[in-house]
């Protein structure tokens, strides 16, 4: 690699483009003929095809269908369909079914991931859960075959494997988790393995490179072995899913392969451009998504790596080989440290270390499970059977790793968000580190960088803004605040999950002011989940509290003060309490107060509130 690349149209293209997405490309809204403008609160007669892979789940199937029409109507749009008594659908099919067709809804709390978002994002804004399937037309023999493989692949899995190894063995190979042990999920996102129950580029590399070597030993010259290898890794690329990751990864090897064969050297970066322009340019939405990022920052790196830094190939064979995973996974893992901290806020520096077993590993497991699903249909069952034995000892020692992994210190640690000056410093310092090989005049290439890097840094303490979200709990609300750095949270009677998400959303570990409205245990819930977020000071009403309530108060941790109505404590103002509306206030009682703060005025309740004079 040489700094030209950096010239190359493509590339600034690219970069221009994307930057332009992310800046400014709104959430997509529903066309006029969606069928979320179709919803309705009893069950309608709806025409559906399914355009993915139904997944199992303990709840029946989950899969996205095109709606063709609601009532006779025609209609467009998709939606996310649950079905409970569905059977051997495939993705393709038309179905004629009754079902209640529902607007897509989620919590917007500051700091929580949205559903609503997510769904969006892919051009999803209805959701249905089929009543009755009344006819199943099936699709195209294209995909009839697709689905019929990989749901094949799962039975044989399913059939003859513990759930969670299936699980693993399916996701291993193609992406297909299904309900795993929330446990054993946990130890793969600690351990930072949760990629390889995702289909990914490596996956289709994998497949590439076996399928080559296989037919070298079988025809002469590299023409045909090369395109055989590329058909099969198209053919696993569609029946794994097709998703982002996958459709990067067979349009790197497919111009890499190219320009193997042409004798040119940059057919892994030009497929890189080229992918990643192609997916934006057809799903400009793919610039959100969190797989997306991630496959394009890890790959990136590794390319870095490989192409600019050539100091392990002077190792001896077998250290060399060592000394590239490590680094290989390293870079990968630095690439991506911002973006599990923001979607995530947990990053694993075991992912170093474990990747260098585990991935290795998870490819023997790939190419073991389509052997085994090759040898079921086999009369006979003794080299099934033989094969499954090394698959079940390879997938115990599988799990053993990913747990062992998952149970050191360096694991699962969780972080808070960082804001724009941050990542753009972070990537600025990354950026030269990676290409300090490339450029002749280093000093003033770490000069550069250097100064730019500082100018994101300060730009981000200075940006860096207050603000005030309102969060939404099941029975009761809460007045999120930052300001002047501190963290005030008014109203502890909400999911503790969603006050975390938020404080590590706004890039803090700590509350500094967390206010109580009455001496109940429901008052106090959130400190129930509140685990690594740092209570400085809580503020309750001054009267005895409930000994459940107390209970959760004192195992805060933080100093405990007492409230009485008109005091202002932290810029938030104690009130009598009162109830329904601000007009019906009534004498205080110690056992509850009310709240004001930057124009909110909350009821004793935390339910109803008011906000600039109008009642909520």
């Amino acid at each position: 690699m040489t700094s030209d690349f950096y010239k190359r149209p493509l590339f600034l293209i690219l970069i221009i483009y994307s930057l332009c997405l992310a800046l400014f490309l709104p959430v997509p809204k529903p066309k006029t003929d969606d069928a979320s403008f179709f919803v309705k609160p009893y069950p309608q007669e709806i025409t559906l095809q399914v355009i993915s892979y139904p997944a199992k789940r303990k709840t029946g199937l989950v899969f996205t269908a095109e709606v063709i029409s609601v009532v006779g109507k025609s209609v467009s749009g998709k939606s996310y369909i649950q079905c409970s008594s569905c059977q051997n659908l495939s993705r393709g099919d038309e179905v004629k079914l009754t079902g209640i067709l529902e607007p897509v809804f989620s919590a917007e709390n500051y700091g929580s991931f949205s559903w609503r978002k997510y769904l969006a994002r892919r051009h999803i804004f209805s959701r249905m859960e089929i009543s009755e399937v009344i006819s199943v037309k099936s699709g195209s023999l294209f995909w009839l075959v697709l689905s019929k493989t990989r749901a094949g692949m799962l039975k044989v899995f399913e059939e003859n494997l513990p759930a969670d190894s299936a699980a693993v063995l399916s996701g291993v190979s193609i992406g297909e988790k299904g309900d795993m042990d929330k446990g054993l999920y946990s130890a793969f996102q600690d351990s930072g393995a949760i990629h390889l129950l995702v289909a990914s580029g490596g996956n289709v590399g994998f497949v590439t490179l076996i399928v080559y070597f296989l037919c070298s030993l079988c025809f002469m010259g590299r023409y045909l072995p090369a395109a055989a290898a590329l058909g099969c890794a198209l053919f696993y690329t569609l029946i794994a899913g097709a998703d982002a990751p996958l459709i990067r990864a067979y349009i790197m090897t497919l111009c890499a392969t190219c320009g193997l064969l042409l004798g040119r050297k940059s057919g892994v970066l030009q497929g890189f451009l080229t992918a990643a322009f192609l997916i934006l340019v057809f799903n400009p939405q793919s610039i959100f998504d969190a797989g997306f990022q991630m496959s394009f920052l890890a790959t990136l790196a590794i390319i870095y790596f490989v192409c600019n830094f050539d100091f392990v190939s002077r190792l001896p064979k077998t250290a060399a080989w060592a000394a590239g995973l490590f680094f290989i996974s390293f870079s990968a893992q630095l690439a991506l440290i911002p973006v599990f901290a923001n979607y995530f806020n947990r990053i694993s520096f075991a992912a170093i270390i474990s990747n260098i077993f585990l991935v290795p590993l998870s490819g023997v497991l790939m190419g073991g499970a389509f052997l085994l699903w090759t040898l079921s249909f086999l009369p006979f069952s003794f080299p099934f059977e033989g094969v499954l034995f090394i698959i079940k000892i390879l997938l115990y020692i599988f799990n053993f790793l990913v747990e062992a992994f998952a149970a050191t210190p360096l694991a699962g640690i969780e972080i808070s968000a960082w804001n724009f000056g941050l990542i753009a410093a972070y990537y600025t310092a990354l950026f030269a580190l990676f290409n300090f090989p490339l450029f002749k005049n280093k000093k003033l290439f770490l000069g550069l960088s250097f100064a730019l890097t500082i100018f994101f840094l300060l730009g981000g303490v200075f940006i860096n803004k207050d603000f005030t979200e309102l969060l939404e709990g099941r029975y009761s609300r809460a007045l999120f605040v930052k300001e002047n750095g501190k963290i005030i949270v008014i109203g502890a009677g909400i999911e503790g999950k969603t006050i975390k998400s938020a404080t590590l959303a706004a890039g803090s570990k700590s509350i500094d002011c967390l206010f109580v409205a009455s001496v109940y245990k429901s008052a106090a819930y959130a400190l129930k989940d509140l685990a690594g977020i740092r209570i400085k000071n809580i503020y309750v009403p001054a009267a005895p509290l409930s000994a459940e309530s107390r209970k959760l108060v004192e195992s805060s941790g933080a100093r405990i003060h007492l409230l009485e109505p008109g005091g202002t404590y932290c810029g938030v103002k104690a009130e009598d309490a009162w109830y329904s509306s601000p007009e019906a206030r009534r004498l205080a009682k110690k056992d509850s107060l009310s709240f004001s703060y930057g124009g909110y005025e909350f009821s004793a309740s935390m339910k109803n509130y008011k906000k600039d004079g109008e009642l909520f």
